[in-house]
């Protein structure tokens, strides 16, 4: 299990958090929603042991994570916002160095990283490096990396930028069946069309707090004010995520 409590963190004067808590258990597929600006990247580098909060703490597995720990990297995958890999490699010779710090068997590794290439229709030869990649196949470089060493918890954030609808589909059955397998996954977006169909729970983050924390039944009945509209979850956490009314353009 991730268990967040009263996450706090500033940046000098700036209050981005202000006591997250939340838990995520194995098999089930946690969404952050959050404006952009509201503090889920924040909170992703501080649950990865990427970045120190000024209060609370995070464990992953009854370990306490900090910048220090290591032991929890072997069962947790990442994707974060700014990606971590070689330029200079291809998607394989990226997978064949992370398969390597892993310590996973040769055959092991050559099978798992010939059926990723595949199922993310990646190159399979090592003619273009990762620096020449689209923007969308290089999350799904990311992506890959997070899921070769087959790990029990994924803490993804904006995992799907670039990425074609038919592949985000593919990669949401993808996530299903492992949380049917008991994987653990907190997942972030600022868009909720992206992760509509994915999502077991939805948290908002708002104001540097969680919201709320319901299912899409329970988002449903929260907003039945907003039946008029064609979505009313999606009107709803529009109207929960903006700030102010924006202003529009004169000449349209």
């Amino acid at each position: 299990m991730i268990d967040i409590k009263g996450i706090e963190k500033s940046f000098k004067t700036n209050e981005v958090l202000k006591g997250v808590d939340l838990n995520i258990e194995g098999g089930m597929i946690q969404t952050l929603l959050g404006a952009n600006g509201a503090g889920k990247t924040t909170l992703i580098n501080i649950v990865s042991g990427l970045m120190r909060s000024n209060a609370g703490e995070v464990k992953i597995d009854g370990e306490i994570i900090t910048v220090e720990s290591y032991k929890h990297r072997s069962k947790v995958g990442y994707v974060f916002e700014e990606p971590v890999y070689v330029e200079k490699f291809s998607a394989r010779e990226q997978l064949e160095f992370l398969g390597k710090m892993f310590k996973i068997e040769k055959t092991t590794l050559k099978q798992r990283i010939d059926e990723l290439l595949e199922f993310f229709e990646l190159p399979t030869d090592n003619k273009k490096y990762i620096e020449s990649y689209s923007k969308g196949m290089k999350s799904k470089v990311s992506l890959a990396m997070a899921l070769l060493h087959n790990p029990k918890y994924l803490i993804l954030d904006e995992p799907f930028d670039g990425i074609d609808f038919v592949s985000v589909q593919n990669i949401s059955k993808l996530l299903h069946k492992m949380a049917n397998n008991g994987v653990a996954v907190l997942i972030t977006s600022h868009q909720y069309d992206v992760i509509a169909d994915l999502g077991m729970k939805f948290a908002l983050l708002k104001d540097g707090k969680i919201l709320f924390n319901k299912t899409f039944e329970e988002l449903k009945e929260m907003a039945s004010d907003f039946n008029r509209e064609q979505n009313p979850v999606k009107a709803y956490l529009e109207h929960l995520m903006t700030t102010e009314e924006k202003k529009g353009l004169s000449w349209i």
